[in-house]
């Protein structure tokens, strides 16, 4: 990454060259122009002078003239020497600086684009170029300016104060599962948008919340119904926000309820998208806005779709079992105290565990005697006696017998 403390530019020097109205040139080489002229005639002064001896006194008055013309005649001729001296040291400056901008990367050509649109008024929102567009588009927006060292100055100030640093944007980065629930929060500004696998969302999300964040700060979010929040505390006035979301989803998000949950078990993935997805239970979140590509993409989305259920502890048996709360005789104490996500995570698991088993069965039904063994069993079952499914099971519990419960 550039280090924009290397455009060292004496703005203040510019300032003075750029302020300059355009005849002055003229009026540096009219200064240089009269002083000649003026030495010419006091030349021929000196001659008259030696030709016609006049007083001393006019005599000394004469040399004082000479004296004072020459030195404005050296004064002038500094001060233009040194108006093309600064003029030449500029075209330096702007030399070195546009190279400076050259050796800017794309996402920092990119976030100073988006500054010049907002500073200007324009609008920047999902402004997706082809990678290596941005740096040309700078580089043409600084030459359209007069002064553009003075306005690199202007847009780094307004950036500073506008824009989300990157630092705070790596936990978003490197996890679709987050990026899902920031998504989530501001997902009425996604009504009319759709993202076709992680890298599109968290893309999106991403270039939102950095060059956006001031209307991320004033957005309504959609509510979530957590056990415990954490107590205000960051005052920047850029990132508060975003801070207060991260540290309330850590402290909140699900956890060890879902470790039966394994990320590379494609059927057990598709299984619960599924049961999550079903017009029953309707849990996932940004139905039609996100769609998974990849069995990690739904692994993360599953997740997702769970952190947001309310995780406070309520008597789910009161909306389940419709009890009368204003009858005197209930129990409350012996009614249990369970969060509707721990509800659905229990339930959940319970339906896979059933789903599992009997797949298993369904399997064990179909298991195949091969064609080879056909005549062994045949000779078992003649000496034990009984069928064949008796047999099999009785050779079944006595190799188990034998392998577990001799030890």
């Amino acid at each position: 990454m550039t280090n924009t403390n290397d455009l060292t530019f004496n703005t203040n020097k510019q300032d003075q060259i750029y302020d300059r109205d355009e005849g002055a040139y003229e009026v540096a080489n009219n200064v240089n122009q009269d002083s000649i002229t003026t030495l010419n005639a006091q030349n021929t002064k000196v001659q008259e002078i030696q030709a016609h001896p006049q007083n001393h006194s006019n005599l000394q008055q004469e040399v004082f003239d000479q004296s004072s013309a020459y030195f404005w005649a050296q004064y002038n001729k500094y001060y233009t020497d040194l108006y093309f001296y600064y003029l030449k040291e500029d075209w330096k400056s702007l030399e070195d600086f546009y190279k400076t901008i050259g050796r800017f990367n794309e996402d920092e050509s990119k976030s100073l684009v988006f500054a010049h649109n907002t500073y200007n008024g324009y609008c920047s929102s999902n402004l997706e170029l082809d990678n290596g567009s941005f740096k040309p588009i700078l580089k043409s927006i600084f030459q359209s300016y007069p002064n553009p060292i003075q306005y690199f100055h202007e847009l780094m100030q307004f950036k500073i104060n506008t824009q989300l640093p990157d630092g705070s944007l790596e936990w978003i980065k490197k996890d679709l599962r987050n990026a899902l629930h920031v998504a989530y929060l501001v997902q009425g500004i996604l009504f009319n948008k759709s993202f076709f696998g992680a890298d599109e969302l968290t893309n999106f999300i991403l270039s939102y919340l950095k060059y956006e964040v001031i209307d991320f700060n004033n957005i309504h979010l959609t509510p979530t119904n957590y056990a415990s929040y954490v107590p205000y505390s960051n005052t920047n006035p850029l990132t508060w926000r975003l801070e207060q979301v991260k540290a309330d989803y850590f402290k909140n998000r699900t956890n060890r309820e879902m470790r039966w949950l394994k990320s590379d078990d494609t059927t057990q993935i598709e299984w619960a998208y599924n049961y999550l997805y079903s017009e029953k239970r309707d849990y996932l979140i940004l139905q039609n806005i996100f769609i998974p590509i990849t069995s990690k993409d739904k692994y993360d989305l599953i997740l997702a779709s769970l952190d947001v259920l309310p995780n406070a502890d309520y008597t789910y048996e009161f909306f389940t079992n419709n009890i009368d709360l204003s009858n005197p005789s209930t129990d409350f104490e012996s009614i249990p105290k369970i969060s509707y996500r721990a509800k659905v995570t229990e339930n959940m698991k319970d339906a896979w565990n059933k789903f599992s088993s009997a797949n298993k069965n369904d399997e064990l039904k179909q298991v195949k005697i091969y064609k080879k063994n056909h005549d062994h069993l045949h000779s078992i079952l003649k000496v034990k006696g009984g069928n064949a499914d008796k047999v099999i099971n009785q050779l079944v519990e006595d190799e188990y017998n034998k392998l577990f419960k001799s030890k």
